[in-house]
């Protein structure tokens, strides 16, 4: 039988077309497949493909700061022709791990750590993860540091950088920023921005027309369920815009607040009302918002099955997408408990290892 001859272009083309656990089976086939799935010119071509091609899945984090368990769920999008079956994986399981935390997903990497000085880089697809040396402590009286991380990427340099920001410390470290604590007369609200390419901070003023209505909370890990304040907003990215947007109460309505202009400290405000029939009763949280024009709502009383609303700031409607299959009930009992979602996609970061 005469061998088919397929041309090499050929080939990486259809695999590049491939899902990310079918190419790392497929890196076995023979030394030339392991080395075109391992490159970084393809993984980089793979994910382009599969960003352009399908709408993203769902990442969905479910962390329980206390009981240092962490569930990482990837479910198909909602929007996608046919909304099947989530997997999850918990990551409290995971070897190497030491954390109790995710701070956001980048690329189809997830940023992960304790809060403390251990943060890692995992990847869902290949349950593969990076981690960076520990943090080294100061020796002496001074405050201990409690970095909070960011992954963001590069795409000039193509490069993934982690940034640290040294939430509680009022002094400036190497590598880092800080911020200081004055009195609350004399504080000072800002949004600051980092360039991941030419490692650069801008700062943003935001005015106090945002503030006076209640206090802001920027990171989605803060738990805010014993405060009296009903009015804690949440930072989205509206359209690549900075939003800042109320978590909607039981009254149904919120507010959002965009930046126009950032040099001239140009907000502008929208006023929303949730259905009430899908408002009726619940208490939101906002998560993140989607390319379609969708915030993502989630009710601080967790449900099983797992529900999510989207509300559509164009067309100020609401719809709701149920999600089976999850362990729901053990977080329910947690006395804390953050929730993280966002966009993801597949990636063969790491996959070489």
């Amino acid at each position: 039988m005469t061998p088919v001859y397929v041309p090499l272009d050929l080939q990486i083309n259809t695999l590049l077309r491939l899902p990310v656990k079918s190419l790392l089976r497929f890196r076995c086939v023979s030394k030339l497949w392991s080395s075109i799935i391992t490159s970084r010119d393809f993984r980089n071509q793979h994910l382009k493909i599969g960003a352009s091609s399908a709408p993203p899945r769902l990442l969905i984090a479910f962390v329980e700061p206390y009981g240092e368990k962490v569930l990482v769920v990837s479910s198909p999008n909602p929007n996608a022709p046919s909304f099947s079956s989530c997997s999850y994986r918990d990551l409290s399981l995971v070897k190497n791990i030491k954390g109790n935390m995710m701070y956001n997903a980048c690329r189809g990497l997830i940023c992960v750590g304790t809060g403390f000085k251990d943060v890692g880089i995992y990847n869902h697809s290949t349950r593969q993860l990076h981690t960076f040396p520990q943090f080294k402590f100061k020796k002496g009286p001074e405050v201990f540091p409690r970095p909070n991380y960011m992954l963001g990427y590069d795409p000039v340099e193509d490069q993934y950088k982690v940034l640290a920001v040294d939430a509680f410390s009022d002094q400036r470290l190497e590598h880092k920023a800080s911020r200081k604590y004055l009195d609350y007369q004399n504080t000072i609200y800002i949004i600051v921005s980092f360039d991941v390419m030419l490692e650069t901070f801008n700062i943003i003023k935001v005015p106090s027309k945002v503030l006076t209505l209640g206090m802001w909370f920027p990171y989605p890990w803060v738990d805010t369920s014993e405060s009296d304040n009903d009015t804690d907003k949440t930072l989205i990215n509206y359209r690549g815009k900075i939003g800042v947007v109320e978590n909607p109460r039981l009254k149904g309505s919120f507010r959002m607040w965009v930046v126009e202009d950032a040099e001239k400290e140009e907000w502008s405000m929208s006023t929303f009302h949730l259905p009430e029939s899908a408002a009726a009763g619940l208490d939101f949280l906002v998560m993140d918002t989607f390319s379609n024009g969708e915030i993502c709502l989630v009710p601080k009383e967790l449900s099983d099955p797992f529900c999510l609303y989207y509300y559509n700031l164009e067309k100020k409607s609401m719809r709701s997408v149920r999600i089976e299959g999850l362990p729901v009930s053990e977080f329910k009992r947690a006395e804390r408990l953050s929730l993280t979602i966002s966009d993801h996609y597949e990636s063969l970061m790491f996959s070489e290892t």
